[in-house]
């Protein structure tokens, strides 16, 4: 019974960071949409004001 409820604990946890992972992915491209940028590079740029001009 132990080692079903690990497995069950890890399968769960696994699922918990795919989740996020997806948000967090989701929440990262609309903050691109929203800097008019494609990386992650850019986006810290453009939010600390030293992204050059085009």
């Amino acid at each position: 019974m132990n080692a079903i409820a690990e497995s069950l604990n890890s399968l769960r946890a696994d699922a918990n960071r795919l989740i996020a992972e997806v948000a967090s992915d989701g929440r990262e491209g609309r903050v691109f949409v929203q800097l008019r940028t494609r990386t992650r590079a850019e986006a810290i740029a453009s939010w600390l004001g030293t992204r050059p001009t085009r």
